[in-house]
This record gives structure tokens, sequence and C-alpha cells, in this order.
């Protein structure tokens, strides 16, 4: 529902490859040219929220939902497909061309993280395509440069969390003191606290089941 300013409420989630830069800059091009599009392919059919895309960048997948807020349980799961999608794109490297993935792969070069962040969105029609606009897409946007030396971590912003009623479920999804405080500083906005968590400490689901599972579930649902 919109505000009385036309601004109307979304969720973001935003997964992006870490070490993007570097791997782009000493890789073979013949290598990368396939291997980033494959990728992102797989992180947006990994989409069981049946979430929108904004944007697509070089590394990165800009989804949002609008209307009702997605259960933390939802969120998280969200989260373990997505992460498991990408562990599952990179091991399936190193058995369809080893050669290459030995020589950038090997070493946990690329990595994950997933922005989560809540607030408000217009939207514009630009020849026939949407753009979102409003001062939480840029936040979002910017969350992707941060001041977090982790390669793999779900971020969930200060703003998503205060809309989280059940403090308990939240604990029990994210791993609450396990959760590191985080805050950047940006021109014009000010101040935006988060929360963290390694994709490696995030309990996630109990009794997890495999990526594929998740989504065949969903799609059958």
């Amino acid at each position: 529902m919109e505000d009385k300013n036309g601004l109307e409420p979304a969720f973001f989630c935003v997964p992006d490859i870490t070490g993007f830069t570097k791997f782009i800059a000493t890789a073979d091009i013949s290598f990368t040219k396939n291997l980033i599009p494959a990728l992102l392919r797989k992180l947006i059919d990994a989409n069981i929220l049946k979430m929108k895309i904004g944007e697509i960048e070089g590394d990165a997948v800009f989804f949002y939902k609008t209307g009702r807020l997605p259960s933390v349980g939802k969120v998280a799961e969200q989260c373990k497909v997505i992460y498991q999608t990408f562990s599952d794109f990179i091991s399936s490297v190193e058995q369809s061309d080893p050669d290459n993935y030995s020589l950038y792969l090997a070493d946990g070069q690329l990595g994950l993280k997933i922005i989560i962040h809540y607030g408000y969105i217009s939207t514009a029609n630009i020849k026939g395509r949407i753009k979102l606009l409003g001062t939480d897409v840029i936040i979002a946007h910017k969350l992707l440069k941060n001041t977090i030396v982790d390669y793999n971590y779900i971020l969930l912003t200060d703003k998503y969390l205060s809309k989280i009623k059940d403090r308990q479920n939240l604990e029990q999804w994210f791993n609450w003191e396990k959760l590191r405080t985080g805050i950047e500083v940006y021109e014009f906005m000010g101040e935006v606290g988060y929360r963290y968590i390694t994709l490696d400490e995030m309990s996630f689901i109990p009794d997890v089941k495999s990526a594929t599972e998740l989504m065949s579930n969903k799609k059958t649902s």
C-alpha cells in the first residue's frame, strides 16, 4: 500500500559476489565471460520467495518484494538456498573445469554476501523498464561496499530488524548470540546500522534439505 508520498514498503534481498573485481581482472576472459552469467542465472533461479528483480548488475542480483514482509523463517530459508546454490555451482566448476578451478577458485577467491533490508520505494517506467527509486534503494546498493572483511555473510539492516515483532523467532533463525554489530556512514544519508553473521556460522534451518529439494518443494506447494 502506497503512502501519501507515493512510496511503497518493500523487502530487499541482494546476493552479491565478493571478490568479483579481482576475479575479473586476473582470470582468463574466456573463463569469466561464461562463468559469471551462468552463476547469476543460478542465483536468479534460487528465488523461492518469488521476488521481483529490480536490477542485475555485474556481480549482484537486486531482488525486492512489495506487500507483506516475508516471515523470518522464510527469509532464512531463502538465504540458505541462495548460499547453497552458490556453493553447489562452485563445486560443479571443480568437476567440469578443474584446471581453471585450480587457478582461480580453489582458494575461495569468490564469496557471497547477502544484503537484507527493508524500506520504501517508488517506481518509474523508463522506456518500458521499471526503475526503482528512493533512499532505501540507494542504501541497499551502498551496503554492497562495506567495511566487513569476511567473504561469506548475511547482513541484516537495523531497519529490517526493527520490523520483526517475534524476537524469539529471529533469534532462532539467525543465531542472535553470534550476530556482530556494524555501522556504515554515507554522505547525505548518515549512519546505517546493521547486524551480520558469516554464512558458516549460520544455523539456517533445522534438518536442512538441499537447495534443489527446497526449490522443488516451493514449486509444488
